[in-house]
């Protein structure tokens, strides 16, 4: 095309590509070091907390010039504080933070990021309370969900601090999500976002198999949890998180360099496997064989082949502990009369049976369900084999269904399967190879969410699903991008809450 005889000048780039605002201008050397160095100040004060070194005084002084640091750097630049929140999620239950009560290091963390954003707000002189395409059905469960607080409140056996941790614990992931909305804006923030999960969860994985030796027979003691509180949280984390290094692989397959991220899903998979958590092995297999299905339908033909042969003889790659456990989910009892039957074991039979007295607590209180938080108080009177004792519903499924409803239920799976038709919209049809990435790492992150939660209650925990949602942030926000947008599904402009 000409203009008055000559060549037109080539369009503007897009948004999505644009040079990123001074603000977020750090280098990524520069970025890693100083979230390195605060990981360090963290262990170190953990170790003062332990008595290792140091005072308590230490610690908390140490604490809180951290904090006062980190609350002057978020009047200059807000992106990085949220990039040191992003950092320590996962690392929340092991490092230092408590403070004795309902409050705790996330959640200072979280007010400094606010306060940063007022004042990147008055500098601007814009809004950053902005809406999202969830926002009605996050309202919504939300709703139904602070109506089962409120109901678990009427119970005298519910004491109302433990309720505020409750309140809390179940908040904070969920806000998180409208956090990350209004920090997150231009693609090289999207970028520094990605790159730091990638790089924490690899951290995870070498702190969960650094000192760990492959035990030769399985034994409940030997489980690893890598400071997570549970094996299954940490066997979840992985599964939600280390399928974004095949992702970029996949999209990269034509440079060396990116190759090298096949071998960082290694230590994650091994860390899977020192967890012992079926659960976590069945939804790794998922994951591995949705994002190979996505890649290419030849490799997912072939893994499958390779699993259906390996579930004859999975000793030929598991360790003899991993096949130890899971093939003592089925055992053999011998009869009165010497006949020998295949059972589940007790643990596996145990959760059926919690299953069942969930169906029916579910059948019981089907609108509203029993109040957040008391499945473990109330399950002995649908099941009286556990009466007077408290369990696991080992099903996040059935227990949104029993806390608080099934509409809640329902709404929550709108949730998440519309964040998978969002995610797939965007790998299939974005140009920018780093938003395929994140759109394929993501729903695949999202298929093995939805199998780890079948056998267990992996969604409400911030250190394993905080991050979850901070990505789901920045797949609406790539979605909204112009040309990401022109090429997916319509999306309505961002709107002002």
């Amino acid at each position: 095309m000409t203009l008055n005889g000559r060549k037109a000048p080539p369009p503007p780039p897009p948004f999505a590509t644009a040079p990123p605002p001074a603000e977020g201008g750090y280098g990524v050397v520069t970025k890693f070091c100083l979230l390195l160095g605060l990981l360090i100040m963290g262990k170190v004060a953990s170790m003062a907390q332990r008595g290792a070194v140091g005072t308590e005084e230490l610690r908390l002084v140490g604490i809180i010039v951290g904090e006062i640091l980190l609350l002057i750097i978020a009047l200059l630049n807000v992106n990085f504080v949220f990039y040191v929140l992003v950092f320590y999620i996962p690392f929340s239950d092991m490092l230092p933070g408590d403070y004795g009560t309902a409050v705790n290091i996330t959640n200072v963390l979280l007010v400094i990021v606010i306060f940063g954003l007022f004042f990147r707000s008055i500098r601007e002189g814009g809004h950053f309370f902005v809406g999202t395409e969830l926002d009605r059905l996050i309202g919504l469960y939300l709703l139904f969900t602070f109506v089962s607080f409120f109901r678990a409140s009427l119970r005298e056996t519910m004491d109302w601090f433990i309720l505020v941790t409750l309140v809390k614990r179940f908040i904070t992931p969920v806000f998180l999500y409208y956090l990350a909305s209004w920090v997150v804006r231009d693609r090289q923030q999207i970028q520094d976002c990605i790159y730091i999960v990638m790089l924490t969860t690899l951290m995870v994985a070498f702190l969960a198999t650094k000192d760990t030796v492959t035990p030769t027979h399985f034994s409940w003691e030997r489980r690893e949890d890598a400071g997570l509180s549970q094996a299954n949280l940490l066997a979840a984390f992985f599964t939600y998180y280390v399928f974004y290094y095949f992702a970029f692989f996949s999209m990269n397959a034509d440079k060396f360099k990116y190759w090298l991220l096949l071998g960082c899903m290694y230590p994650c998979a091994r860390g899977i496997m020192l967890t012992f958590s079926r659960g976590g092995y069945f939804a790794f297999a998922a994951g591995l064989l949705y994002i190979c299905w996505l890649y290419k339908k030849a490799v997912f033909v072939g893994l499958a082949a390779v699993m259906l042969a390996l579930w004859q003889r999975p000793g030929l790659v598991l360790p003899q502990a991993a096949v130890e456990r899971i093939q003592g989910t089925a055992v053999e009892y011998t009869g009165e009369y010497g006949e020998t039957e295949v059972r589940l074991e007790e643990s596996s039979m145990g959760r059926i049976n919690i299953w069942k007295g969930a169906v029916k607590m579910v059948l019981s209180n089907p609108i509203l369900g029993v109040g957040y938080g008391q499945f473990p108080l109330l399950i002995g009177h649908y099941q009286p084999i556990y009466a007077g004792r408290q369990v696991d519903a080992h099903n996040s499924y059935l227990l949104i269904a029993a806390e608080m409803g099934v509409p809640t239920l329902v709404i929550y799976m709108m949730i998440v399967v519309r964040l998978l038709r969002y995610s797939l919209a965007i790998y299939r049809h974005a140009a920018d190879t780093l938003y395929r990435a994140i759109g394929m790492g993501f729903a695949t992150g999202v298929v093995a969410f939805l199998a780890a939660n079948m056998f267990g209650c992996r969604f409400n925990t911030t250190e394993t699903i905080g991050v979850w949602w901070i990505l789901a942030a920045i797949v609406i926000l790539i979605r909204r991008m112009p040309p990401v947008q022109a090429a997916v599904e319509p999306a309505p402009p961002p709107r002002l809450l």
